[in-house]
């Protein structure tokens, strides 16, 4: 009975009826179409870090691989058993689709006179292919992906670097072995990395060119896609366990939302979920709001029906339970075209082509929004219930009874505002003047002492072996280093490998050329040679012609007095831009240099010996035996470069031209 009264109710009044269908349904349109953008940039983001990163929906590393790759390779990459091994695992499982070995490293591509830092991918180009052809968004199957000894680059790298299709370049990096390499490639795709951040650095090519770059067989993972994301917790666990019975504590299995994969999803959605949650309760609660405002109207409005069906005898319950019936239908039907409204938007949004810029993410992404009907109801549902507790609330109000006045609220005791006397010290009596510090002219000559004892000025010849350790292993690398004034050339001599490869220096300026590429490729001073030694390291030292010094006072090195100098190089081409240089007081020895970050932190330090002899200007002097340079940051890491058979030599400045150096 109550319910068909609550209908002929909502008949009776088609326009106040109407009204409040309007309102509520209006009001759930409004929260269904957030709940779905929501899950629309959600899914977005997901689909760029698995699939326009490559990153797939599994990853397997060398144990601890993910925290550790960038700073050791060689140490926390896969060899070759090590892919196997995964690769069969991998395809053993349910749910799997397809997998592939990545290498991911850094360095620099040059095109002409131009530069620029690169971060480079290296992929299976068949893989590639395949698994951004199966992405649910189809823009990113058409991303160019290179093979052979083709490379992709985005276009603000071509762009940087003034290179279109078909041009030759050259990749410059270190190898696994910490040594400097090149090798020639030709760009044949134009791709995009999906990241703001990236598209100035982004590089792909085969895993072969990147592996021949880092003079490697290894790989930095291999990649893993699935039939669907929902399964990569699952699968990431399964493969974890049979990985972890077959090379126990060898590998590191994570999914694609993974903090070291996944950080874009999770650097956005980790701040987003919380403005998310916000900003969809302050949309639900507007809906809410208005819904509940018509509600209390319609409820006003029937204040003498109220006291009538009182007056008959219908008590207070059954009255508020009519007008949740009421209620019960009226946002039933708002509900019902809510839904069919909101669908019809998404269809039309989609159908319309609409692109909408997701946040740091390159490229726009067509705006298809996601609903499932399955939480389209649980969202309606919810909705329904806050609509009827409200009518209920409304309705009690109304319907008779004592009204408690609220209590009042108790007022806020004044703060006391109290000020605190600062106590202002007058600064005491000066200090007594310390001592004038050196002038520009004999910090100058101090600097000139130091570096006639580093090979700095003359023409000299030595033989020069670098040993470098760190956690991955000891290298040695033998050269044959001419020097003549500010120009150096090094031969490699040892490993017999790498024989052929040189390294020339003249004015600051520098090229590297191995046998088999094209031309010499212009290399930085501050590029590694091997290990912690840049290609500056190697050259015969102008600290005074490069650096202004400034001075810092004194310090004690190894119980040694020192003249503390700050050097400023004079210009970019220096090895470093800023160096904290120790002189020796009594012999005007450099024994320590600092090597500093545009941060004014310290990223590498050198500490020199100099057991050598060698006579200049009719002067038995100390000539350098050894520089050992230890990374700041991981101070395991480290190269020890010992100097022997220093002589005089008379080499003529042909020998430093770079265009002779193909056939020095």
């Amino acid at each position: 009975m109550m319910w068909l009264l609550a209908l002929r109710n909502l008949q009776r009044d088609r326009r106040r009826t109407f009204a409040t269908i309007v309102a509520v349904g209006v009001g759930l349109v409004a929260a269904l179409l957030f709940l779905a953008y929501v899950r629309f940039v959600e899914g977005a983001l997901a689909r760029v870090v698995i699939y326009g990163e490559t990153n797939g929906h599994v990853q397997v590393y060398r144990k601890n691989g993910p925290q550790n790759l960038a700073a050791y390779p060689a140490r926390f990459s896969l060899d070759e058993a090590d892919q196997a091994l995964v690769l069969g695992q991998a395809a053993a499982l349910p749910g799997f689709r397809r997998a592939s070995p990545q290498i991911v490293g850094v360095g620099v591509v040059q095109h002409g006179q131009r530069s620029a830092v690169f971060l480079a991918r290296g992929v299976d180009p068949a893989f590639e292919r395949s698994m951004r052809a199966s992405a649910p968004d189809a823009r990113a199957a058409d991303a160019g992906v290179p093979d052979g000894d083709g490379i992709a680059l985005t276009a603000q790298m071509m762009d940087l670097l003034g290179a279109s299709a078909a041009a030759s370049v050259q990749l410059v990096g270190a190898s696994y072995q910490n040594r400097g390499n090149a090798v020639d490639a030709t760009v044949r795709a134009q791709f995009s990395t999906g990241i703001e951040a990236t598209e100035d650095k982004g590089l792909m090519a085969p895993v072969a060119l990147m592996q021949s770059l880092y003079d490697t067989r290894s790989v930095s993972r291999v990649v893993v896609e699935l039939e669907g994301r929902q399964a990569s917790e699952g699968y990431r666990e399964q493969l974890a366990r049979a990985l972890e019975r077959s090379r126990p504590g060898r590998f590191e299995v994570t999914a694609w939302n993974h903090p070291q994969i996944g950080q874009l999803y999770n650097s956005f959605m980790g701040f987003f979920k919380l403005v998310f949650a916000c900003t969809g309760a302050v949309v639900f609660v507007i809906a809410l709001a208005t819904i509940q405002h018509t509600i209390a109207m319609n409820i006003n409005d029937r204040v003498r029906e109220i006291g009538m069906l009182r007056a008959m005898g219908f008590s207070r319950g059954a009255i508020g339970g009519m007008f949740v019936r009421e209620s019960v239908l009226t946002s039933a039907i708002a509900a019902a075209l809510a839904l069919s409204c909101t669908y019809m938007l998404i269809w039309l949004l989609s159908a319309a082509g609409v692109q909408t810029q997701l946040p740091r993410v390159a490229t726009p992404a067509p705006l298809r929004l996601d609903l499932p009907p399955a939480l389209a109801l649980e969202a309606l549902l919810a909705a329904m219930a806050g609509i009827v507790a409200g009518a209920w609330a409304s309705a009690r109000r109304r319907i008779g009874g004592a009204v408690r006045p609220g209590r009042r609220a108790v007022p806020l005791v004044q703060l006391l505002a109290g000020a605190a006397c600062l106590l202002v010290m007058r600064v005491g009596p000066a200090h007594a003047a310390e001592a004038a510090p050196p002038t520009q002219e004999t910090m100058i000559g101090w600097l000139r002492q130091a570096d006639l004892s580093r090979g700095g000025y003359g023409n000299y010849g030595w033989t020069l072996r670098i040993h470098t350790a760190d956690p991955a292993g000891a290298t040695d690398t033998t050269y044959a280093v001419t020097v003549k004034s500010s120009k150096a050339l090094a031969r490699t001599i040892e490993p017999k490998r790498y024989q052929g490869e040189k390294v020339l220096i003249a004015a600051r300026s520098m090229w590297f050329v191995k046998p088999g590429l094209r031309k010499p490729v212009t290399i930085s001073p501050q590029q590694r040679l091997v290990g912690e030694a840049s290609n500056g390291d190697i050259a015969a030292v102008q600290y005074a012609r490069e650096y202004t010094p400034a001075w810092q006072g004194e310090a004690v090195v190894d119980g040694a007095p020192c003249y503390r100098l700050r050097l400023t190089a004079a210009d970019s081409a220096a090895t470093y831009a800023t160096i904290i240089y120790y002189i020796d007081k009594k012999t005007l020895l450099g024994t320590r240099a600092e090597f500093m970050t545009s941060d004014d932190a310290v990223f590498k330090a050198a500490t020199f010996a100099y057991a050598n002899r060698i006579g200049i200007d009719g002067k038995d002097i100390p000539f350098i035996s050894s520089m050992r340079i230890v990374n700041a940051s991981f101070p395991d890491r480290y190269s020890e470069l010992v100097y022997s058979a220093v002589q005089k030599t008379a080499t003529p400045d042909s020998t430093f031209v770079p265009d002779n150096l193909m056939n020095l």
